[in-house]
């Protein structure tokens, strides 16, 4: 579902208020406190946001920006299911060597590993999770828990969101892989549960996106 807020950044603060607030929390003293400038989220549960500009860039009080930043939908990763399987059952693919290829970030990494007799499904589900969390590639890895003694791999990019000409944040193949293939569509590590997405929100009602859920506006804020 997506969440949305609403907040309004407003840094024309009355100077006389909040040097009087000021000085009753302990006086006022040469540091220029007044020639800061502060922002506010009226939903900071939801969207935080800190002015990061300097105030002796600007040549009048009138230069100060108020912006209205409303957000539609939050960035979103990736998220790849695999298929749920009995996870004491021995598993179906014959003992080898095998590999499968990881795309991400424009890289591309071969990850090998072998089946022996007797193994089970979730003897390779636990070693492919470790494999991958020990890659630091970008992706973290568990095995979920299904009904009826089932099992699954659950893949989650560190990233989110989609930067432009991109269609995925990551892709799982073993079509031309080294080793032995198999492991993905047995596995079903193809899968996307959930595509990434970019985080839509109006600025003062204009449109905009961005691949993160923290981004930078105008030099300005930080949000």
């Amino acid at each position: 579902a997506k969440e949305s807020a609403r907040f309004a950044v407003d840094i024309k603060e009355n100077a006389r208020e909040l040097g009087n607030q000021i000085a009753s929390l302990g006086g006022l003293d040469d540091t220029p406190l007044l020639n800061k400038k502060t922002a506010y989220s009226s939903q900071n549960d939801l969207v935080s946001v800190e002015y990061i500009g300097d105030l002796s860039d600007l040549q009048n009080e009138g230069d100060i920006p108020t912006l209205e930043l409303e957000v539609q939908a939050l960035a979103d990763s990736q998220i790849n299911l695999g298929k749920f399987v009995p996870s004491d059952e021995e598993i179906s693919l014959p003992e080898d060597t095998y590999s499968f290829d990881i795309g991400i970030n424009g890289m591309n990494y071969e990850f090998q590993f072998n089946i022996h007799s007797g193994e089970t499904n979730r003897n390779i589900q636990d070693r492919l999770a470790r494999l991958f969390n020990s890659s630091n590639i970008g992706l973290n890895v568990n095995v979920v828990e299904g009904e009826n003694g089932t099992s699954a791999l659950k893949i989650v990019s560190d990233e989110t969101g989609l930067r432009d000409g991109e269609v995925s944040t990551f892709t799982v193949t073993d079509e031309n892989t080294s080793k032995t293939s198999g492991v993905v569509s047995y596995l079903g590590l193809d899968y996307i549960m959930r595509n990434a997405s970019n985080a839509k929100f109006t600025i003062n009602g204009e449109a905009h996106e961005a691949h993160s859920n923290n981004f930078t506006i105008g030099k300005l804020y930080e949000v």
